[in-house]
């Protein structure tokens, strides 16, 4: 009974010890990945720009696994189009033109750029004037300005913006991922630099969605109104001869005599001196025959 007692005891005692030790070594793997995920979340907060990266990879792998499905086609509603036009055009009247074309802007809900007028050789005007105009009324105004005078020559360009503006708004999109990251993050800072290291990073990536929001507005207004720029020009004026009045023909005979009788004294004035000269030698020579 004693032998049996005491192998019941040293049994007991090892399945104690067995235990323990199990338990210690749960205890020591928690405790582990409990170290992991403080690691992560200190290495998340020191490195949040990391983040955003990875789940961008995550997503471009999930993209890639459909390899069946085609790429996505944008139509012509979604294409960003950006459409100039430069038209010279010969007017009869430019103030008039330019007043045309301010009230053809105003009619078509579009706005005046800018606008001058300069007065050239022969009292011919010139002038420019630049508009801006809804894009769906682009070719309809640009029909009526042909129509103000003799078109000397015209160019209209369209610049596809698209791809820019594809790329701003996925940009844009995340940073503003990023940024809501990083301000989940700073509730979780415990400490004054976690704190200043974040508000760093928000303060960069905030001015970064600012800029490319201010290149999609300009993009936008670029879009959505499309500029026009015409140049003004008057026709030579052309001189024709009129016959010739009998005031004129007297004005004409009483110039052309003055101006002989100019030329008559300018003449004299110029070959007095030598007259003189040639009249002293011919009274000396008379005078010296007489004597001898």
């Amino acid at each position: 009974m004693e032998l049996r007692s005491g192998i019941c005891i040293l049994i007991c005692i090892l399945v104690l010890t067995a235990g323990c030790t199990a338990l210690d070594e749960t205890r020591d793997s928690l405790s582990v990945s409990r170290s992991a995920e403080e690691y992560a979340v200190a290495e998340k907060m020191m490195s949040p720009a990391q983040a955003p990266a990875s789940a961008g990879a995550g997503e471009r792998d999930s993209w890639s696994t459909g390899e069946d499905e085609p790429a996505p086609v944008l139509s012509q509603a979604d294409q960003k189009i950006i459409r100039t036009a430069d038209i010279a055009i010969e007017v009869m009247n430019v103030s008039e033109s330019v007043d045309t074309l301010k009230n053809l802007a105003e009619s078509a809900e579009g706005i005046i750029q800018g606008s001058s007028i300069s007065a050239g050789r022969n009292n011919e005007y010139q002038g420019t004037v630049t508009i801006r105009i809804p894009t769906d009324r682009f070719d309809a105004v640009l029909q009526e300005i042909r129509s103000l005078g003799r078109l000397t020559s015209s160019s209209i360009s369209a610049e596809d913006v698209t791809e820019e503006y594809v790329d701003l708004n996925a940009r844009k999109g995340a940073l503003e991922t990023q940024l809501a990251q990083y301000n989940r993050i700073l509730t979780q800072a415990v400490n004054v630099s976690e704190v200043l290291q974040v508000q760093r990073e928000i303060e960069r990536v905030q001015v970064e969605i600012d800029r490319i929001t201010g290149r999609m507005k300009y993009l936008d207004s670029r879009i959505s109104f499309s500029t026009i720029t015409v140049r003004l020009s008057e026709p030579d004026q052309v001189v024709t001869s009129t016959g010739l009045s009998a005031a004129s023909v007297i004005t004409e005979g009483i110039s052309g005599f003055i101006g002989m009788v100019a030329t008559l004294v300018i003449l004299v004035m110029t070959f007095l001196p030598v007259i003189i000269i040639i009249g002293a030698g011919y009274y000396l020579y008379r005078r010296f025959r007489q004597g001898s």
